[in-house]
Parts: C-alpha cells; sequence; structure tokens
C-alpha cells in the first residue's frame, strides 16, 4: 500500500512540533513494515530532513488541486494531518473530489481533543490576551469575544465547531482520534457510523528507553518542553508554580529549564524577571531528549492536550511527569504515583506540594523513574502498527 501524508509543515526532525514529530515516526514505522511513504505540505521548516519518504510534494493554498490529483495516481491512502480550519477547509472538497474519482481512501487524524477551538477558555486566560498576548489588537479583541463565548455559552461554541468536525467527517473514510475517551464525547455531537471513528495513539519517540542504572545519576532539573504559548500550554501557570516551590530553601540547588519556542516566549521571559525567579533558563529550541536523560521532572501544565507526546517521552527516559488532570486522555499515560503524578486541574496549591515533595524525596523519585522506564508500553511501534494495520485492512475491504 502506497501512503501520502498531508501536512501544514514538512516534517524535519525531533526538533519540530508535537504534528511533525508524529508524522516522522509513522513514516519511519510503515517505511519499515514495507509501506511505500510520501510527503505533501505547504510550509518548509528548520531542522535535518528525514528520509522516511520517497518523495516530498510543496503545496500552495488555494492551488493544490492538480498536484494532489497527480498524486492520487500513485498513493492509495490519503493520511490528512492537517487540523482543519477555516484556512484549511477548503481542502475537504478538494479530497471528496479525489476520493470519487481515484478511489482514493481518506483518513482524518485529528491531533487534539476534540473541540479544541473551544477550550482552554477562562478569565486568567483573558487578562493575558488583553494585556500581554503579542497577537495584534484586531486578533486579540475577537479572541477575547470569542473567549467570553466559550466561556458563557460553552455548548453554543461546541456545536459551532462541531459543524465544521461534521463537514470533515461527512467527507473522510475515517477519523481518528488520539484516545477512546475522546470517542463518547466526539459523537455527542458529530452524526456518523461507529466503524467511521476509532482511536490510535501515538507511538513513542525514542528507539530506546534510559538504562535503569543510569537513573541514579540524574540531575536536579525539572524539565518544561513544550510550545511558548499561552491558551494550551499556560506557561505562566509553571512559572507561578516554580516560584512557590521556590520558597523551599531545601531546594535551592534544584533548576528549571525550558526547552522550546512559540509567540509568547518574550513575555514569559520577562515575566520570570518580574517574579525574580532563581534558577531559571530558557533555551529555546532543542532536540530535547538530551534534556530528558539529564532531567529528573517534566512538569506539564496545560489546559488540554490531545495526547501529550512530552510524558510518554519523558517516561522513557526516566523524567517523572507531574501533570495537571485537565484532559481525558492524560489517563492514557500516566497512573498517579506510579509513572507520573497528577494533580487536580488549576490546584496550584496541591501542585506546588507534591512537586516540593517529589523534588526532596529522592527516594520515591527514583522508583517512579523505575517504573517509567520498566513499564509495559501500549504505545510500542510494534503496538501502534497492528492498529494502523487494522485500519488499512478496514479501507481496504471497502472496496469488496
Amino acid at each position: 500500500m502506497n501512503i501520502l501524508f498531508l501536512n501544514v509543515f514538512k516534517p524535519t526532525s525531533n526538533a519540530s512540533g508535537g504534528i511533525a514529530r508524529v508524522t516522522c515516526n509513522l513514516g519511519n514505522m510503515f517505511t519499515l513494515n514495507g509501506y511505500r511513504c510520501a510527503m505533501a505540505y505547504y510550509y518548509g521548516s528548520a531542522g535535518v530532513s528525514v528520509d522516511s519518504f520517497e518523495s516530498t510534494t510543496q503545496l500552495t493554498i488555494g492551488q493544490e488541486q492538480s498536484a494532489l490529483e497527480e498524486l492520487a495516481a500513485t498513493y492509495q491512502v490519503f493520511i490528512l494531518q492537517v487540523q482543519i480550519n477555516k484556512t484549511f477547509q477548503h481542502l475537504i472538497p478538494i479530497l471528496d473530489v479525489i476520493r470519487k474519482r481515484f478511489g482514493t481512501k481518506v483518513v482524518y487524524c485529528h491531533h487534539t481533543i476534540p473541540f479544541n477551538e473551544a477550550a482552554g477558555y477562562d478569565f486568567r486566560y483573558l487578562r493575558f490576551l488583553l494585556f500581554h498576548s503579542s497577537d495584534n489588537l484586531s486578533f486579540r479583541l475577537r479572541d477575547a469575544v470569542w473567549c467570553l463565548v466559550s466561556m458563557l455559552l460553552p455548548r453554543y461554541s461546541i456545536r459551532r465547531i462541531a459543524k465544521r468536525r461534521q463537514y470533515v467527517t461527512d467527507h473522510v473514510d475515517k477519523v481518528v482520534l488520539l484516545s477512546k475517551s475522546f470517542i463518547p464525547v466526539f459523537r455527542r455531537y458529530v452524526s456518523c457510523p461507529d466503524s467511521k471513528v476509532t482511536a490510535i495513539g501515538n507511538c513513542v519517540t525514542f528507539d530506546d528507553v534510559l538504562p535503569q542504572e543510569k537513573i541514579g545519576a540524574k540531575e536536579k532539573t525539572v524539565l518544561v518542553v513544550s510550545n511558548m504559548n499561552e491558551r494550551a500550554k499556560r506557561i505562566t501557570e509553571m512559572l507561578h508554580i516554580w516560584r512557590g516551590v521556590l520558597k523551599n530553601d531545601s531546594l535551592a540547588d534544584w533548576r528549571l529549564i525550558l526547552v522550546g519556542d512559540g509567540q509568547d516566549l518574550a513575555y514569559y521571559k520577562k515575566l520570570a524577571h518580574r517574579l525574580r525567579l532563581r534558577n531559571c533558563t530558557f533555551v529555546g529550541r532543542q532536540n530535547p531528549k538530551s534534556y530528558y536523560e539529564k532531567g529528573s521532572i517534566l512538569l506539564l501544565t496545560s489546559a488540554h492536550e490531545g495526547f501529550g507526546m512530552v510524558i510518554l517521552e519523558a517516561q522513557q527516559m526516566g523524567c517523572v511527569p507531574v501533570v495537571y488532570e485537565s484532559y481525558e486522555s492524560v489517563h492514557d499515560l500516566i497512573t498517579d504515583g506510579q509513572n507520573g503524578l497528577l494533580i487536580p486541574n488549576r490546584n496550584r496549591k496541591i501542585f506546588i506540594s507534591r512537586l516540593a515533595r517529589l523534588m526532596e524525596n529522592e527516594r520515591e523519585r527514583r522508583e517512579i523513574a523505575v517504573n517509567c522506564v520498566n513499564m509495559d508500553n501500549k504505545f510500542s511501534t510494534d503496538v501502534i502498527f497492528a492498529k494502523w494495520k487494522e485500519l488499512f485492512c478496514s479501507l481496504q475491504n471497502t472496496n469488496q
């Protein structure tokens, strides 16, 4: 079977963003199992090119139909990694024409929670948006109105978004969500047969896990590995948590390292300075593996995630994740106290208390880290490939 991935950005390396990393992983996995894979994308990106794809094609918005039709002659399955918003909604009728003309199967992968456009809005974000966002004034005001609508009329905002999901679902062959826990939420607002929606998590990023004997050499480092934006990631929350932790003098030799880039990075640096945060370093976009290997703890305070690749990556490297329990699929990755800590959403006091205790208690930290690297990984490449293979078989059966 020949597979074409459609992405916004050209995947380049593990320094790329989450969807790009997932695409690289899938491309590697499918190629190793005998599939031919190609890539169509809109924008280039910095980094080392990957060799999983036998060809790459750059598309232009509004002019992609002829290029995609030409590719459809070779590739029987299109995996749509583009998150369909207003900018890319025109892709759906194009792909529908290709489905009917060439018999191409289209699989839409939704890489976050089902109705993410209505998530992450609260009064803290509204304040950030109005006074600290780097966006231009017109966008901030427009987003502020949507923020108020999403807070005050959540069902209305979800139903508006659900119309877009329904449009996509009606014109593709399969919708892939990242967790079974998302399916009931999705089906509540989007009408489709049970067989059209499935769940496949992301596979592990790294080929290896940290050897258990190296866990004892971990540094006193707390990591943040994230895109530097506020609505989804809530980086300001992490900085305030770190401020609370620093009040404990016994933890003065610990460091916070923030790995990643994004539109709000400049504000976070200013906030760290204003809060007088000690031992707090921003290193920009980096390949995070070496940081995971040395780091002891990973922080994640997101308002929502589709999956949380950083959790899985940290666990592979024995870096203990401490995470807000803010989205359903986090339970697919963490059992509280065994391979990470789950904190009630938005409860900063409990987060600071449990994080400080973990930092102080080397024995507990090491036990959880050992559990992380030794856990039976249901997101191994073999397990995830088996699920994709089953999906491809179901697509082929619909031709019969």
